[in-house]
């Protein structure tokens, strides 16, 4: 049963990182090979793309959950927080309020970008057709990103870090939202 309910709480979160990387492939015309949003039995998903033009847009296409799943994880929460939390506290929620907060934290913590997104930035730059100088100028640029992106997997492994992103980006997320509007 807890797996059932840990598979659930992931899903929201899961299929908007996917997401993100497929809508960023449209963007750039990379051509979608096989796309899974959601694998109940592993709790994960993937899209298998072709290489874009650029690499820049495929370090995009890689990073792109951070973008997207951040934005839409404060969207989400933004009326409770916003409407309801800031104005008359916790004992002023309903179900459905609850439910955004569950599903904006589930959104917010899936968007780290994985492993294999790190590894595919990293696989971009050998496997392009550029002078040697220009890899090693592009591996020098990237190795920060690529890193960052392990060290962050491996402390959402052990310390949690994609939970306190998650509750992070639902609490302050709404507020930054409307600072800026």
């Amino acid at each position: 049963m807890e797996a059932i309910l840990k598979s659930i709480f992931h899903m929201p979160g899961i299929i908007v990182h996917e997401i993100s990387h497929h809508l960023f492939c449209i963007i750039f015309g990379a051509k979608v090979t096989d796309v899974c949003y959601y694998n109940f039995r592993e709790s994960s998903g993937y899209v298998n793309y072709l290489r874009p033009k650029h690499l820049y847009q495929d370090v995009l296409i890689s990073t792109a959950p951070f973008f997207l799943n951040s934005l839409l994880s404060a969207l989400v929460s933004y009326p409770t927080v916003i409407n309801k939390l800031s104005i008359t506290g916790l004992e002023s929620l309903n179900w459905q309020d609850i439910l955004r907060i569950i599903i904006s934290i589930s959104i917010g913590m899936n968007a780290i970008p994985s492993n294999q997104d790190g590894l595919n930035v990293w696989n971009t730059v050998g496997d392009s057709n550029m002078n040697v100088f220009f890899k090693l100028l592009a591996r020098l640029i990237l190795a920060p990103l690529v890193f960052l992106i392990y060290f962050l997997n491996f402390g959402s492994s052990f310390f949690k870090i994609n939970i306190v992103y998650g509750v992070c980006i639902c609490v302050i997320g709404p507020k930054f939202i409307e600072n800026v509007i």
